[in-house]
């Protein structure tokens, strides 16, 4: 079972999703609202003035948070 797909505001190519880690996908989400993003029911709102790096890094860093790396 996947987790419904999470686009990023502004950002159409890039979306969140899990694939049977409820878990992480939720402390992925919990890392990127501590990065400044707002997590709304049908997308991610990257903080003002986000780039697609920084969202890119953002997205790395919260899954690795996520994972405990």
């Amino acid at each position: 079972m996947t987790s419904k797909r999470l686009p990023i505001a502004g950002f159409p190519h890039l979306a969140l999703t899990a694939q049977n880690d409820h878990r992480l996908f939720a402390r992925t989400l919990a890392a990127l609202r501590k990065a400044g993003f707002t997590i709304e029911t049908d997308k991610a709102v990257p903080p003002d003035g986000s780039t697609g790096t920084s969202i890119i890094m953002a997205l790395t860093y919260a899954f690795q948070e996520a994972k405990g790396a």
